[in-house]
C-alpha cells in the first residue's frame, strides 16, 4: 500500500514537471521578439534611423531615442555584419497582458560585444522597450576574474561538504537523546546563502535554507556585475560548538555485589 502511495506522488510530481517544462517551451516560442531584435540590429548595421525609431516609437520619444541612437551607433561603428545568441528571457503576465523580455548577446565583427534586451507587450506594436548596451570590456574582466575565483569557491564547497558530512556521522554515532539527535541531524543541512553583487549594480542578500546548492561566482552581463554566493553551513557550525552540551554522559557500571 505504501509503495502505491509512494508511485503515484512520484508520477504526480513528474506530470507537474513535464507540464511546467512545457509552458516554458510555449512561451519561448509565443512572440516576435527574435524577429524584432533582428529588424533593429539590421537597421542599426545600415544607420537607418527612422526604420528603427519606427520600431519603438509608440514608448518613445524621437528626441530621447535619437540621443541613444547617438550611443548605439558609436558602439557599432565601423560593423558591417553581426551575429546574435539569445542569453535569457522572461514572460510575465499582469492585468490580462503579457510582457515578454528576451535577452541577446550580438557579436558585430568590429570586435565588440553587445547585450541587446528586447521588451514586448501585447497591446503594443513593435517594441515595447529597448537597451542596447558594450559589455566588451566587461566580458573581457570576466574571463580573468570568474575563473580564479570560481576556483576558490569549487574548493570550499568541497570543505564545506566534507565539513557537513563529518557532522551528521558524528551526530549519528553521538550518544544523546533521541529527539536531539534528530533535530541536529535535520539542522545540520541547513545554512545561511550569502549573496554579494560587485559591479555598477551593488548588493548583499541574505537566504536561509537547506544546504543543497554550492558557492559561486558568475559574471551577469545585464547588471555588469559579479554575482557571488557563498554558502556557509550555519547549522552544521552550530551543531560543532554546542554538541558536547547535549551529549549524554556515559552510563556508570554496576557494583559487584561482594559473596557472603
Amino acid at each position: 500500500m505504501k509503495s502505491t502511495r509512494i508511485r503515484i506522488i512520484l508520477l504526480i510530481l513528474c506530470a507537474l514537471t513535464l507540464l511546467a517544462l512545457a509552458s516554458c517551451a510555449a512561451d519561448m516560442d509565443i512572440g516576435d521578439n527574435t524577429i524584432l531584435g533582428e529588424q533593429f540590429m539590421d537597421h542599426v548595421i545600415a544607420d537607418d534611423y527612422d526604420a528603427a525609431y519606427g520600431l519603438v516609437k509608440e514608448t518613445v520619444s524621437d528626441g530621447d531615442f535619437r540621443a541613444y541612437w547617438t550611443t548605439i551607433r558609436s558602439v557599432m561603428e565601423g560593423a558591417e555584419a553581426y551575429e546574435m545568441e539569445q542569453i535569457g528571457w522572461n514572460v510575465n503576465r499582469s492585468g490580462g497582458l503579457t510582457t515578454r523580455t528576451t535577452a541577446y548577446q550580438v557579436y558585430p565583427d568590429n570586435g565588440c560585444t553587445v547585450l541587446l534586451r528586447v521588451v514586448t507587450r501585447d497591446d503594443i506594436a513593435g517594441i515595447a522597450g529597448i537597451h542596447f548596451s558594450d559589455v566588451t570590456a566587461f566580458l573581457a574582466e570576466a574571463e580573468t576574474v570568474t575563473p580564479v575565483v570560481g576556483a576558490v569557491l569549487l574548493v570550499f564547497s568541497l570543505l564545506v561538504s566534507a565539513f557537513v558530512i563529518w557532522m551528521l556521522v558524528d551526530c549519528l554515532r553521538r550518544k544523546m537523546k533521541p529527539v536531539h539527535k534528530i533535530l541536529w541531524a535535520l539542522l545540520i543541512f541547513g545554512g545561511v546563502a550569502l549573496t554579494v553583487t560587485v559591479g555598477q549594480s551593488s548588493g548583499i542578500h541574505f537566504q536561509m535554507g537547506l544546504m543543497l546548492q554550492a558557492s559561486s561566482i558568475t559574471a551577469d552581463p545585464g547588471l555588469q556585475a559579479f554575482v557571488t554566493k557563498l554558502v556557509i553551513p550555519l547549522g552544521a557550525i552550530l551543531y560543532c560548538c554546542l554538541r558536547k552540551r547535549f551529549t549524554q554522559d556515559p552510563e556508570a557500571p554496576a557494583s559487584e555485589t561482594p559473596d557472603a
